[in-house]
């Protein structure tokens, strides 16, 4: 429901802002080519752990992760499709510790499709993205590969033509399957980085 009104409110502002400047006077800031690359880094939450097969009002349906709070980094990407849309690939890793002091780690490597919206001439962007792909995890011996998903939001101050800084917050999604239905767990986490983008 927020992200529903969070994305109504900046439709709203940016219809608002080309009703101030009509479509045949509007400023596009980036053609298709135009390329960034993003330096991620911030704080990793652990949320909970969801069993896909016990009903919602189940008690055990949702549990801890048993993670304590840890950090995050990643890479981006990308290359501008028009003004507004970006395409590219982020590659990122957390760390957490569990309560025996065992490291957990979590390498994601996704496809990440973005819409920005430009506002006060383009010296605040607020881009909106969904990044999909693999996840690897690991934890004392054990490894796994599974799929993932990353919807998020960001803040940026474009400070000049070349960078742009801010903060994202993004939640991710890595549902573990297995033959076994009963067995299928849904890790939930999120992130909240400070970043720095060149664009070129």
């Amino acid at each position: 429901m927020l992200i529903f009104l969070l994305f109504s409110m900046l439709a709203y502002a940016e219809e608002a802002q080309e009703e101030e400047n009509p479509k045949d006077s509007r400023i596009e800031y980036h053609t298709m080519g135009d390329q960034v690359f993003g330096i991620n880094a911030g704080l990793f939450i652990p949320l909970f752990i969801n069993n896909p097969s016990l009903s919602w009002d189940d008690s055990d349906a949702f549990n801890s992760t048993n993670l304590s709070l840890g950090g995050n980094g990643s890479l981006f990407y990308g290359a501008y499709v028009n003004n507004n849309i970006i395409l590219g690939m982020e590659v990122g890793a957390m760390f957490a510790s569990s309560p025996n002091k065992h490291n957990f780690y979590m390498i994601p490597i996704t496809l990440r499709g973005t819409y920005e919206f430009q506002f006060l001439n383009n010296l605040i962007s607020v881009p909106v993205y969904l990044g999909a792909g693999i996840n690897m995890t690991s934890y004392l011996d054990s490894f796994h590969v599974e799929m993932i998903l990353k919807p998020g939001i960001g803040a940026y101050w474009n400070y000049s033509s070349n960078w742009s800084f801010g903060m994202n917050t993004t939640y991710w999604w890595v549902p573990q399957l297995y033959s076994d239905g009963e067995y299928n767990r849904f890790g939930n986490f999120m992130d909240v980085s400070l970043s720095a983008v060149y664009h070129f």
